[in-house]
């Protein structure tokens, strides 16, 4: 087709944020050198990094970008780069704040940053003080980068955009520059941003130009790296948060990913219902406010094919953009078009009819007005389309910064008014009391206060030891606290009445004390304790009994932590199978006994002080208990990367490399001191798997995915074929020979086609429209008396994303059902449809076959390292192996 000229050229003409070119001399508003000693002036982003960013079939790495960065602040009074702390992988991440030369003198940005902190989250201030703080103060506004490695875009925009909000000398920028702080984070994902680099730049101008790396682009997450905003388990993500929650408390946020809607060139807000009923209303009018004044920019510059009301709703609490909410934030997510260096052609003739929502895709209507026509793209198009957005909304806060200020101030205190008497109460006296602990950790890196009581206290109709957490609903960012702390209420939306379910966006269920299996009263008054603020949590240092042998209690999730490290340092360990009688009171069956001789005494009382365990004890170890090994454990990692057809002929991000269960059962096992090998496809079907593993571990992923891989030609060979018939029945044999296999939700399949285990899927085949629970949190009923729940309660909660149920076949005496669904009463938090068809099945199955086990565990009871209460499922499976030998 004949060659679009990218509307960023003419648009250039005009816009406020002009291209600069060569070496630019920064500039305050009264026209006065912005940096004296830099005589040379500002330099642009090509004469540092090489090529202009953005460029077609180019790439910077992060280390590229932060080096940038640091030359402009180097060069420019305008902007401070901060290191705000390290990624999973250990390189730094960068924070800029960008202003005015008198705005960042030390005092000012001090004060201003006092400002910001003292609105949000005071509520109890005058509204003449919270009036001259608002009219005072500047607003602060967030602008990130890179979240998603593969849309690329995205990271490589970030030194455009900073050297012109540095430099740029329109009557726009020099006001949003006085009355704007913007927070530019360059990188949020650095590691993945140079993994992904590295391999497009190996790879352009060869038949794989167009594929991912073939790893997972966050060590642990990939993709799921915009799913820990309220559990926090990445340090990226804990660098962030303390950022928003702690030091900056910006009013506004846009966090910038692709894709659009294809074929769309940018999906902003206003997004789509639901809202949840916790969100306040100026945030959502917020949303709304700026995602309406990002349009008319885009209209104004050229820059069709802007969507809204389109995938995107305003129910979940876990992205970047959507925690915020629930802090007072105005956050912003845009998804634009065309996320890879390498230029395409898209042609009308292939657009679809219309979009997921019914709209044409050609015909102008409410919330798609200026229809893109198709042609060629790049990825400055990209770019300079994210640039105008964020503009946008810089221009919003210019203009209406006190407004902000305020708004900020005000949904703080209605939050305090509207929990005046509401109490939460986290026992000290509940038996896993480290995991609790860490929930309470977990809120307050959300920016939730904390008390602890420091005396015991009566509340209801029980009285609390000191030790016990009691959260307070009066503070400001009680949307947040009520929100993770409460079941969820997801509405029952229909794409028409009688038809299938409006799907949401993600899970719809969270409840962080039920996917915790932690205790938390709730009171609707005010309870009155002594206690003092706290900081962060901590776990009282344990007790070690003076018996022979020691007795950690299998019902606290740090106990197999413990455990493992004194299986590392040659411990004698053994569970028993029946409940034992300690000299603290009985434990149930599956406690660890450790034979306290020598060395092993004071390596049990570091671990009790650490992790606060109290260590009872017995006089000898029961005959009828088990001998326990470290366990040889493999975890099952399938290779990423390639593309779809689809994909490619969409302008798609092009997939994730590997996959993000897999990251996530590999973090969660860190975690716990769990050793592991990564097993590939080429170890799987190499076989003589029992000589290597005594436990091997397959993450949720369909039978078909392990199997076959990725598409020769698809991707170099090395990464190709999958575990292939041969990888099958090799698994088989290991579990014959008698090994362990351990299958993560959906990856049950293999275990039921490939292995031949006697149990069906219930849910198979069902339509949605009859059965339907996209991330759901479940009633289940737990058999501790089984190895596989051994320490877990007879009744629970777990996590349910469109996974399986199992009904063993007549007569398969082999298959032992571990965890169920009750009867009714099913749904626990969020939504679900159709429940009964889980009615009575079971959740998690011990089948034998020949000498060794197959354990189904037909759900994620690690989701995402936030299901703390069916850890233990894992863990024992795993413990199993090591007592199979």
């Amino acid at each position: 087709m004949r060659r679009i000229r990218p509307v960023w050229l003419a648009a250039a003409l005009v816009t406020t944020i002009a291209l600069t070119a060569g070496t630019v001399s920064a500039t305050t508003s009264s026209g006065h050198s912005g940096h004296s000693g830099h005589s040379g002036g500002v330099p642009t982003p090509e004469s540092v990094i090489g090529w202009k960013p953005c460029a077609d079939r180019k790439m910077a790495t992060s280390e590229q970008i932060a080096g940038y960065f640091h030359k402009l602040d180097d060069s420019s009074d305008r902007i401070k780069v901060v290191n705000i702390g390290r990624s999973s992988e250990g390189r730094p991440m960068l924070m800029a704040l960008i202003s005015s030369e008198e705005n960042l003198k030390s005092k000012n940005l001090q004060r201003y940053k006092d400002i910001s902190r003292t609105l949000a989250t005071s509520g109890h201030l005058s509204k003449a003080k919270a009036d001259k703080l608002a009219d005072e103060g500047k607003s602060v506004a967030w602008v990130d980068f890179g979240i998603h490695s593969n849309e690329t875009a995205s990271s490589q925009t970030a030194p455009l955009f900073a050297q012109r909000l540095v430099t740029g000398e329109s009557k726009e920028m020099r006001r949003v520059r006085d009355d704007v702080i913007t927070i530019v984070v360059p990188d949020m994902n650095p590691d993945g941003t140079t993994m992904i680099a590295d391999w497009y730049n190996d790879h352009v101008g060869t038949k794989y130009e167009w594929t991912n790396p073939p790893d997972l682009w966050n060590k642990y997450a990939g993709h799921d790296n915009n799913r820990d905003w309220y559990m926090f388990n990445l340090p990226e993500s804990r660098n962030i948060a303390r950022q928003l929650y702690q030091e900056w408390f910006p009013q506004l946020i846009h966090n910038i990913h692709q894709t659009a809607d294809f074929p769309a060139r940018i999906t902003v807000p206003p997004f789509k219902d639901p809202v949840n009923p916790n969100i306040p209303a100026e945030v959502t009018r917020g949303v709304n406010l700026v995602g309406d004044a990002m349009t008319r920019r885009l209209d104004s510059e050229g820059k069709t094919g802007a969507l809204s009301r389109a995938t995107y709703d305003m129910w979940w609490n876990g992205g970047m953009r959507s925690a915020p909410y629930y802090h007072n934030m105005v956050g912003i997510l845009t998804e634009t078009a065309h996320g890879w260096p390498s230029p395409a052609t898209y042609d009308p003739k292939d657009f679809p009819a219309t979009f997921a929502n019914g709209e044409s895709t050609k015909t102008p209507s409410i919330f798609y007005p200026s229809p893109w026509k198709g042609g060629e793209w790049h990825l400055r198009d990209s770019c300079e389309y994210m640039s105008s957005a964020s503009m946008a909304m810089l221009g919003e806060a210019s203009q209406k910064r006190a407004d902000w200020l305020r708004g900020m101030n005000r949904m703080g205190e209605q939050a305090v008014k509207a929990g005046a008497k509401e109490t939460y109460v986290v026992p000290a006296d509940q038996i896993d009391l480290p995991t609790a602990v860490k929930m309470v950790n977990v809120l307050r890196t959300g920016g939730v206060e904390v008390e602890r009581a420091t005396k015991p206290f009566s509340a209801g109709k029980r009285t609390y030891p000191a030790g016990s957490f009691v959260i307070r609903g009066a503070q400001t960012f009680r949307p947040y606290l009520h929100d993770l702390l409460n079941p969820q209420h997801y509405p029952d939306r229909r794409q028409y009445p009688g038809g299938p379910p409006e799907p949401p966006y993600d899970i719809t269920g969270w409840t962080l004390p039920m996917q915790m299996g932690v205790k938390v009263d709730k009171y609707e008054t005010r309870v009155q304790a002594v206690t003092k603020t706290i900081a962060r949590a901590t776990v009282a240092a344990g007790s070690v009994s003076n018996k022979a042998v020691l007795a950690l209690d299998p019902r606290v999730n740090n106990s197999a932590l413990a455990v493992n490290h004194l299986l590392a340092a040659g411990a004698a360990v053994s569970r028993s199978t029946a409940p034992v009688t300690t000299d603290a009171g009985k434990r149930p069956a599956g406690t660890f006994l450790v034979s306290a001789n020598g060395d092993v005494r004071k390596k049990a009382a570091t671990q009790a002080r650490q992790l606060g365990l109290n260590l009872a004890g017995v006089d000898k170890v029961p005959d009828t208990a088990r001998k326990l090994t470290a366990p040889r454990i493999g975890l099952y990692s399938r290779w990423g990367g390639a593309i779809s057809e689809q994909d490619r002929a969409t302008g798609g991000a092009w997939g994730d490399g590997g996959n993000m269960d897999e990251g996530w059962t590999r973090y969660t096992l860190e975690q716990y001191g769990f050793n592991q090998d990564k097993l590939t496809d080429q170890k799987v079907r190499a076989g003589d798997l029992k000589k290597h593993y005594d436990v091997i571990v397959l993450p949720d992923a369909t039978y078909a995915a392990m199997r076959d891989g990725q598409k020769p030609g698809s991707m170099p060979q090395k990464y190709t074929g999958g575990m292939t018939k041969e990888g099958v029945a090799n698994l088989k044999e290991f579990v014959k020979q008698g090994g362990t296999l351990v299958t993560l939700n959906n990856a049950e399949e293999l275990a039921r086609k490939g292995l031949g285990v006697p149990v069906k899927d219930v849910t198979e085949g069902k339509k949605e429209s009859d059965f339907f629970a996209p991330g759901t949190l479940l009633n289940m009923k737990f058999d501790p008396t089984q190895p596989i729940a051994w320490g877990l309660p007879e009744q629970g909660v777990g996590f349910f994303a469109n996974s399986p149920a199992f009904e063993a076949a007549a007569g398969a005496d082999s298959v032992q059902t571990v965890a169920s669904y009750p009867g009714e009463k099913l749904l626990a938090s969020g939504w679900i449809l159709g429940e009964k068809t889980l009615y009575n099945r079971s959740a998690a199955v011990d089948a034998k076959l020949g000498d060794g086990h197959a354990v189904l565990l037909g759900f994620r009871p690690q989701n995402r390292g936030q299901t703390y209460g069916t850890y233990k499922l894992l863990f024992n499976s795993l413990y199993l192996g090591g007592m199979n030998k």
